[in-house]
């Protein structure tokens, strides 16, 4: 499972090369990036596997503000499911929580 959540890590990130990839996103680059890490931090919580044990490999060169992101999205997809969990809708498809994150995320940022 850690080489799945590499594997996703290395896919979101953008590639270009820069002080802070997160502040270079587009505001649907980085909705889709929220939407996508949250489906993963559910993933894991579905699986029982406690926040704090969720490993995520770095590549080396993040800021600490791509950092605080990344954390902040996992962190957030545990509260999600775990509200979802309480108001009975536990077993929510990926899909609908992922479009969730996207479409609240994306009313956010036009804001």
């Amino acid at each position: 499972m850690r080489a799945v959540l590499t594997t996703l890590i290395l896919a979101l990130l953008p590639t270009a090369a820069s002080a802070d990839r997160i502040s270079e996103m587009t505001r649907t680059e980085r909705c889709t990036y929220s939407a996508r890490m949250q489906v993963v931090a559910a993933h894991y919580f579905r699986k029982g596997t406690p926040r704090a044990e969720v490993k995520i490999l770095w590549h080396g060169d993040e800021t600490p503000a791509e950092v605080a992101f990344v954390n902040r999205l996992m962190d957030e997809g545990y509260a999600a499911m775990q509200r979802e969990v309480d108001a009975g809708r536990g077993d929510i498809p990926f899909e609908l929580l992922g479009d969730r994150v996207y479409e609240t995320c994306m009313k956010e940022q036009a804001l």
